[in-house]
């Protein structure tokens, strides 16, 4: 690596030289001059490309020696020089104003990070989100680390053969011509870190990655220290070999806080983004018992201070692997420690649930919209048996899109202009975006035909490589800017229902070859290449393509990355999201689109529950959130050609004012309240503070209330079997009386509620209300009795109130009051 940097150095001249740090800090890839700087040094290649650090090494240096004699090039060149500079080292943050005191690093753990197409370390939207986080991170100050694998082969590069098969492709990427640098000893030796995995130690070696103010620290196995096997543990995102796949996310989790160890950084809270990372708390467990503590207390430190984020109701999005298989990897880790009580926070039957152990492990939990948010308490229920749907404790926190990353560059001159650069630090805030509405018509319908030629020019330059790849010789496409393009992108998966559109091929063709009001509709989008069913979706889709009838008029193209979706989202008028209902845990592509004008044609489900309002898009089928099955393709596609052909098509081609208006109310609602900047404010605002002032309460004075607590919870797992609520006695409505029989805890240990409303299913209460019952009175031995007077529950005058009591264990110390899912019911009655 330093010969890469040697090589890049030695022919820079000497007015050119702040290019090598520019290069390796993603910074670039949000910041519209700097893109602009690396595409005048070589337009094609950097096309090609977008890797800064490979652009430098193959562009020759009589070329440099011309840029450097270049004043446009210079000034250019001075002035993002600048902004770097004053973006690395700011006067303040938001963090630094909101949080002076903290300098403790919050870990930000995930499978895959989607920084820019040169890094290709991600498959689809987690890593997206992923990348979006981080950046988000940097922009606001926050001193968060993430860490990550670095796969030789990536994901794999998608081609689509003549019949539409889908091809994998596995280049081998060299790290050496990445924007990334390999950690290093003082020597200059690569720093290897040692991961325990089955009844050996595998080395990994570590790769720094730049981005913004953030470091992102990537393992990777491929070194000479290891066996031919061990190697080739990151060779493939995502890996199907189950075990590869579990000796990666040990190399994750337990190699990643190594890594921190050697680096001498001391973990102050954990984010989990998905399962995958879980182990890294086993290691942190086994630390702290190290330092004397027992399992129950090391476990309620680490639960503390660590955030989960699960991603989808799809159990896909769930790893589960046979227990004896992750026992087997574990093997020398967990020498010398309790095995059964670190593998049964994990264990499901015979199987061991990454999301559990997470669950388990975690005391903030979220799901990524509102709607996710109620899918996922249905899922995981049985986790907190008996507790009311909206008291367990998963948050929704929906999530964003880094506006900078995803705005494209003529939208952004127009929000420059018309609204001032203010946006690029506060894209949260709603008020800025109603300047939108100053933008005149003519100049952002001007700025989208811009960007729909840049993508009709990325959709001609894929169909032509392909065609030339296969042999096929035809003329390319001929796509008319001013005509209606539809598209759809995202992962083919089954779910996400891409063939509805093609329900109808019929009403469909008419549609499309309507020679007044043509339509065009773009595919992009991979299959897991063990998604069978998938990937018979995508044929089906390349099938209807090649019809005659649609030929030209549908269009698939290959390989849909990061840099063709940047494209894509600014470049279609519609944004078609059909996934079947409630499968869609959020979709930030809508979120992409509608920010930069494209319309959202959209089921009810996910993000767009909260975003749609009757003015920026349209909903496909009802407003309902009730789940659908198959039986509900044929209704859902009926709705989405009525919507085509009533509103969509109508007002696209023969009312443009109207169009128009919905752009702009596209961006102003969607922009703000759809931004990871408003994402990561509330992670921090509810999570990463809360935990942070966990770990410090739970390791002050040698762990002293940790202990208090564990010893709570141990004493609580004790009795809670034996905790009954024995009777219930009612005086006129006006009073009650509860016996509850603790079992040798004490009324501080509990809490006894009335619990009231109008019943609904099972344990739930429409809008309940609650009393909790203090100042219990001893009866002797375990029984307590409770008391309530008052006129409450007689004023509500309701015939359908019912009531219930309730108990369970409460402490001031814990983040939830329903944290150890545990809870006793008696009830109902009527009132």
């Amino acid at each position: 690596m330093e010969t890469v940097v040697n090589q890049i150095k030695s022919k820079l001249p000497e007015n050119l030289e702040g290019l090598l740090d520019l290069a390796y800090n993603y910074w670039w890839s949000w910041n519209r001059r700097a893109t602009k700087l690396w595409e005048k040094i070589d337009p094609e290649h950097w096309w090609e490309y977008k890797n800064p650090v490979k652009l430098l090494l193959d562009t020759p240096e009589e070329r440099l020696k011309e840029l450097s004699k270049d004043d446009d090039f210079i000034n250019l060149y001075e002035l993002v020089i600048d902004q770097f500079r004053h973006y690395m080292n700011p006067e303040s943050t938001w963090f630094s104003t909101n949080y002076p005191k903290w300098e403790e690093p919050v870990i930000y753990l995930c499978m895959e990070y989607g920084i820019s197409k040169s890094l290709p370390i991600y498959s689809g939207g987690l890593g997206i989100l992923a990348g979006d986080h981080i950046k988000t991170a940097s922009d606001l100050g926050i001193p968060l680390i993430a860490i990550g694998l670095l796969y030789k082969h990536g994901y794999f590069k998608q081609e689509i053969d003549k019949d539409g098969k889908q091809i994998e492709v596995f280049p081998e990427y060299n790290p050496e011509e990445m924007p990334i640098k390999p950690l290093t000893t003082e020597k200059g030796k690569p720093l290897l870190i040692e991961v325990p995995i089955e009844d050996r130690i595998v080395y990994a070696r570590a790769f720094e990655v730049n981005v913004g103010r953030v470091k992102l620290y990537l393992l990777d196995t491929d070194v000479p220290q290891n066996s031919p096997d061990d190697r080739t543990i990151c060779d493939y995102l995502y890996n199907a070999e189950i075990d590869k796949r579990i000796k990666q996310e040990i190399l994750l989790g337990i190699g990643g806080m190594r890594l921190l160890r050697m680096l001498g950084i001391d973990p102050a809270v954990i984010h989990l983004n998905e399962g995958h990372p879980a182990f890294a708390n086993f290691q942190r467990i086994a630390w702290y018992m190290e330092e004397g503590l027992n399992f129950l207390e090391a476990l309620t430190v680490v639960r503390g201070t660590t955030i989960f984020t699960t991603h989808t109701p799809v159990p896909a999005g769930h790893d589960k692997f046979p227990i004896a298989e992750v026992e087997k990897r574990l093997a020398k880790f967990l020498e010398g420690l309790p095995k059964d009580e670190f593998l049964n926070l994990g264990r499901e039957g015979d199987q061991f649930n990454m999301t559990l152990l997470s669950i388990r492990t975690s005391s903030y939990v979220n799901a990524v919209s509102k709607l996710h948010s109620k899918v996922t308490k249905e899922m995981w229920r049985h986790l907190w048996n008996g507790v009311p749907l909206d008291e367990i404790p998963v948050e929704g926190i929906t999530n964003g899109v880094h506006t900078k990353t995803w705005l494209h560059n003529e939208i952004k001159k127009l929000v420059d202009r018309y609204i001032g650069r203010v946006w690029r630090d506060y894209a949260e805030l709603e008020g800025l975006w109603y300047g939108v509405e100053r933008i005149p018509d003519e100049e952002l319908w001007e700025a989208h035909l811009k960007a729909k030629r840049e993508f009709i020019e990325l959709i001609k330059r894929k169909i032509k490589e392909r065609n030339e790849r296969l042999g096929i010789e035809e003329p390319l496409p001929e796509i008319d800017e001013n005509a209606l393009i539809i598209g759809f992108a995202r992962r083919f998966a089954t779910y996400k229902r891409a063939t509805l559109i093609l329900t109808d091929l019929e009403r469909l063709k008419k549609i499309v070859n309507n020679p007044e009001r043509p339509v065009y509709i773009i595919f992009g989008g991979k299959a897991h290449p063990r998604d069978e069913a998938g990937k018979e979706f995508l044929r089906k889709v390349y099938e209807v393509s090649q019809m005659p009838e649609f030929k030209n008029k549908i269009m698939v193209f290959e390989n849909y990355d990061m840099g063709s979706a940047r494209a894509m989202v600014a470049g279609v008028d519609v944004w078609l999201n059909n996934p079947r209902r409630p499968l869609e845990a959020s979709g930030t592509s809508g979120m992409k689109a509608g920010l930069n004008g494209v319309l959202n044609l959209s089921v009810y489900d996910g993000w767009w529950v909260e975003g749609y309002n009757g003015k920026n898009g349209w909903v496909i089928g009802d407003e309902s959130l009730e789940p659908e099955t198959e039986k509900d393709n044929i209704r859902d596609a009926q709705s989405l050609y009525n919507l085509l052909e009533n509103e969509v098509i109508p007002t696209y081609y023969e009312n443009r004012a109207r169009w128009i208006y919905m752009m702009k109310e596209s961006i102003k609602s969607i922009a703000p309240r759809f931004s990871t900047h408003r994402m990561v404010k509330e992670y921090v605002d509810k999570f990463y503070s809360k935990a942070l002032a966990n770990a410090i309460l739970l390791q002050r004075d040698s762990f002293k209330a940790t202990r208090e607590i564990a010893s709570w919870k141990a004493k609580i797992f004790n009795s809670w079997d034996k905790v009954e609520i024995e009777r219930i006695i009612t005086h006129d409505a006006t009073g009650v009386e509860v016996i509850v029989n603790l079992d040798g805890l004490s009324p501080e240990d509990v809490k006894v509620e009335i619990y009231y409303g109008v019943k609904a299913e099972g344990y739930a209460i429409e809008k309940p209300y609650v009393i909790e019952l203090k100042h219990p009175q001893s009866l002797g031995g375990n029984r307590w009795l409770y008391r309530y007077e008052g006129n409450a529950l007689k004023n509500l005058g309701h015939p359908c109130w019912h009531y219930a009591v309730r108990v369970y264990p409460y402490h001031d110390k814990l983040p939830h009051k329903f944290l150890l899912g545990l809870i006793k019911w008696k009830g109902f009655f009527e009132l």
